[in-house]
């Protein structure tokens, strides 16, 4: 069944002027202050010794004395250096509207320019659903969304309407197209993941992860949609890599291997294993799906100097709360945890909309790592963005 017309907000259509809030322009060189309150407790990382990656250090950004709700941040590197940070603010917790901003640095991110709203309707919970994709400096998409939060649904997925678009900018983050254009790749929900991707194949076009739902949160599909430069970088109909009626397949990332195939590592999303697949043909077709052995959600791929890989997740173990770091040597036929970026309590309010995770990386120079990722709430409800800076020792 496809999604429903939204109860709030303006109708749903392919071009949905985005409600800009603040200047269009981005503040240059302005440091966001940060309260008093950033001397306070950060998660440092901790990792095994010898694992191959270093901590240099972390901190918590944007923290603020009111109480807010950052999530789902999503970073790209511009050729220049800069680094664009896109995530998504909650104010008022009682009333679950929430809107995307964006904010860069030229310093690796030891100060970001003020952050400033790029997408926003009123009434939705808006979300930087997928984040940003980087084709060139000049064509950067932000894949946003927006949902209706109802929790009498119950699951893990309480939404009764959900729409996924983008926004595009052609001059590195500066400026962003005033239309949001729905994409809709599955008969109910789409996602398209920005992390990691996209991917270009020797045919020209980019790879893109997605996934995405027969009805309202059932049916689970993951896969891959291709994007040609020629057609607006319009999205393919996806090839699925894999779905089950009784197992549904969604968190989805991408990375190129050394031996030039495609590995793929996917969350089952009611067991909340995780599984991978590979390809050898630029994405046409997959190789059966196996166990990766790590349970875990919001997975995200980098590649290491060495051709060795990591793969961060919020981990649903139950008895290791927060967001994991494993590595695999053998291009993704096994992996080995090495620690955590991020250990939160065991009593972590562990429920939807309210889960940490959605950990991103960028390379910096000198075989260095950004990275950041959001918390749990904290005890007033607060959930801050945590970042870290990794040395790549392989």
């Amino acid at each position: 069944m496809a999604p429903r017309e939204p109860q709030k907000g303006p109708k749903n259509n392919k071009n949905t002027k985005t409600k800009h809030v603040g200047p269009h322009e981005a503040p240059r060189n302005q440091i966001f202050p940060l309260s008093p309150r950033s001397l306070g407790p950060c998660w440092d990382p901790k990792l095994i010794k010898n694992s191959c990656i270093e901590v240099i250090n972390s901190k918590t950004i944007f923290q603020e004395e009111r109480i807010t709700q950052k999530k789902a941040p999503s970073i790209i590197r511009l050729s220049s250096g800069k680094i664009l940070l896109t995530y998504s603010v909650t104010e008022n917790l009682d009333s679950l509207e929430s809107w995307v901003v964006i904010t860069d640095s030229e310093d690796n991110g030891e100060s970001w320019s003020e952050p400033r709203t790029v997408y926003s309707l009123p009434e939705w919970t808006c979300l930087n659903m997928g984040g940003l994709v980087k084709f060139s400096d000049q064509m950067i998409r932000l894949i946003v969304g927006r949902i209706n939060i109802d929790y009498s649904l119950g699951g893990d997925e309480p939404f009764d309407d959900c729409f996924t678009g983008f926004i595009d900018s052609k001059d590195g983050g500066q400026t962003w197209s005033k239309n949001w254009t729905e994409i809709s790749l599955f008969p109910a929900w789409t996602e398209v993941y920005g992390q990691s991707n996209p991917h270009l194949l020797n045919n020209g076009q980019f790879l893109m992860a997605t996934m995405g739902t027969m009805g309202r949160d059932v049916q689970w599909h993951a896969g891959v949609s291709f994007c040609d430069p020629s057609n607006n970088y319009e999205f393919s109909k996806p090839v699925i890599i894999a779905n089950d009626p009784e197992r549904h397949y969604s968190d989805i990332d991408v990375v190129r291997l050394n031996d030039c195939r495609l590995l793929a590592v996917i969350r089952e999303h009611n067991l909340k294993k995780t599984v991978y697949s590979h390809s050898s043909d630029e994405g046409k077709t997959w190789t059966p799906i196996r166990y990766t052995g790590f349970l875990g959600s919001n997975v995200k791929l980098h590649k290491l100097n060495s051709g060795a890989l990591i793969c961060a997740y919020r981990d649903e173990d139950p008895d290791n709360r927060g967001v994991s770091l494993s590595i695999s040597f053998n291009n993704g036929e096994t992996w080995e945890q090495i620690g955590q970026l991020y250990s939160a309590k065991q009593d972590s309010r562990h429920i939807p909309n309210l889960k940490c995770g959605y950990p991103d990386f960028v390379n910096l120079d000198n075989d260095k790592l950004l990275g950041i990722l959001h918390t749990y709430p904290d005890e007033e409800g607060r959930i801050d963005l945590q970042q870290f800076c990794l040395k790549d020792l392989t």
